[in-house]
This record gives structure tokens, C-alpha cells and sequence, in this order.
């Protein structure tokens, strides 16, 4: 990674660090209102860009489904606030991915029958990443102490991007994997940032048992499967841009790229996370 590369990755921590704490600790009320709506907004524009890296391959989606794919975190927040039931939740999606298959009663010329069946699974795949999954991380909400459960969601996922960015820059050269979907990726920095994500859990259950009251052999499990699987949705989000021949989602934070850019280690964790937290709680 070249200096450049690194100052902004560095600018971007310490920016997002105080964020998140306000939106956290500061700003708590109605569930985390300002988070969550921050959540649909960025399940929006994140749709969005996923629609622009599928049009570069020539597989458009219908124009408006970046917006239906926004109806589902938002479903999840009001169902956390208790406006609306669990059937909602899962209701909604459902009939949404009804309306896309229906939409293709719509046909009126034969040539359009050619790429309908394109058109509707890249408009499947629009409503699911990231929208389906982002809901995850609006359903912490509900859980109880949510400000905590919601720092040590992001907090290892941040220790994990960290340690496994600084760990592959200065250590892992000799030691990369030479995937093609991202080849900077390094041994070092994967073991790394599985690590950071373990530490950090070990961490939190030793200055606040109550919140992740299970084993300590049971933590580190957690904890390295959240570090693996935000590597992972890391890979996946590399996959999608380099199908599309970018380097970048988009363009929305300078020096960085696009929402899904920032994102992308969050989305495959937080339904893990939130599972975790549901079988923890009960």
C-alpha cells in the first residue's frame, strides 16, 4: 500500500472513531435512532452502487429496487422499537421479492425476454447486499445494555480492519496469498486482524462479564469467527468490484471510495453477531 493509501485509511479511523461514539453514547435515543436511520440511508446508497457495479457488466437491475431495499432495515428499526411485529420483518422481504418476480408479467416485447432472467437476479441480489444485511446491525438495538453490545460490534470489526491493514503493510509481505480477488491480502495480516478481533472480545468479557457471559474458550470462538468473517465480507465486496473492472464502489468519501468500500467487513458479521447475541440472551 502506498503512504497516501495509508494516511487516508488513518484519517478515515480517526474521524469514524468519534462518530460512532456520539452516535453511540451520546445519541442513544429511540433505540439509536440516528444510527439506525443512518443504517437505511446507507442500505440505500450502498444498493445503489452495488446497481452501478452490475450496469459496468452489462446486467442492469430495475431502476427503483435501490430504494425497496431500503424498506428492509427499516422495517427492522421499527420492529425494534415495537411499531410493528417480527411478521413484518419478515413479511416485507418476502413480498418484495414477490413484486421482482412479478414484474416480469410486465414483458411486452419478446427481445426483453432475453435478459429477464438477468435482470431479475441482479435485482434479488440488489435488495439482499446490503440492505438484508445491514438490518442485522439495527437489530442490536434490541438487545439489552445495546450501547455495549454495539461498541464491541464495531469495535472488533475496526480492530480487525486495523491491525490486519498495519499487520500486512509492515510484516506480511513476504507471506501473501496471492488471491486474485485481493492480492495484498497477507497470511500476517489474516492472522492478524482474526486476533485483534479475539483480543478485542476478551477484552470486553473481562471488564464487562455480564455482556458476553459465556466461556472464555466460547469467547475466542466468537471472536475468531467475527475476525474471519469480516476478512471475508471484505472478499466479497473485492469480488463484485473486480467483476466490475473498478477499484472503487463509488466515489462519496473522498480518497476512499464508496459506501460498500466502507462497509463491506460488516455486512457478512453482523447477522453472525446478532445471532450470537440472540442465543446469549436467551
Amino acid at each position: 500500500m502506498s503512504g497516501a493509501s495509508f494516511l487516508v485509511r488513518t484519517a478515515t479511523v480517526v474521524v469514524a472513531l468519534p462518530v460512532f461514539f456520539i452516535l453511540i453514547f451520546l445519541l442513544p435515543h429511540y433505540h439509536h435512532l440516528a444510527l439506525n436511520v443512518g443504517a437505511v440511508l446507507v442500505a440505500a446508497v450502498g444498493a445503489r452502487e452495488l446497481q452501478r457495479l452490475l450496469a459496468k457488466r452489462g446486467m442492469p437491475a430495475y431502476p427503483l429496487v435501490f430504494l425497496l431495499a431500503a424498506l428492509i432495515p427499516a422495517l427492522a428499526y421499527l420492529e425494534v422499537l415495537g411499531l410493528v411485529s417480527a411478521v413484518w420483518s419478515l413479511g416485507v422481504p418476502t413480498a418484495l421479492i414477490m413484486l421482482v418476480l412479478l414484474r416480469s408479467l410486465w414483458v411486452r416485447e419478446s427481445k426483453e425476454l432475453g435478459d429477464l432472467l438477468q435482470r431479475i437476479s441482479t435485482s434479488l441480489l440488489v435488495l439482499i447486499y446490503p440492505a438484508l444485511l445491514l438490518s442485522f446491525i439495527v437489530r442490536l438495538s434490541v438487545f439489552e445494555n445495546p450501547r455495549w453490545v454495539l461498541l464491541l460490534f464495531f469495535s472488533m470489526n475496526f480492530a480487525n480492519d486495523i491491525v490486519a491493514y498495519l499487520a500486512g503493510m509492515f510484516l506480511g509481505r513476504s507471506t501473501r496469498l496471492g488471491l486474485l480477488l485481493s492480492p495484498n491480502k497477507s497470511a500476517v495480516g489474516f492472522g492478524g486482524g482474526v486476533m485483534a478481533a479475539v483480543g478485542i472480545a476478551l477484552l470486553f468479557k473481562s471488564l464487562i462479564p455480564e455482556l458476553l457471559p459465556i466461556s472464555h474458550g466460547a469467547t475466542v470462538g466468537f471472536g475468531a469467527a467475527v475476525g474471519i468473517f469480516t476478512i471475508a465480507g471484505d472478499l466479497v465486496e473485492s469480488a463484485f468490484k473486480r467483476s466490475a473492472d473498478v477499484k472503487d464502489s463509488g466515489e462519496i468519501i473522498p480518497g476512499r471510495g464508496g459506501i460498500l468500500d466502507s462497509i463491506d467487513s460488516w455486512l457478512l458479521t453482523a447477522p453472525l453477531f446478532y445471532f450470537v447475541f440472540l442465543w446469549i440472551s436467551r
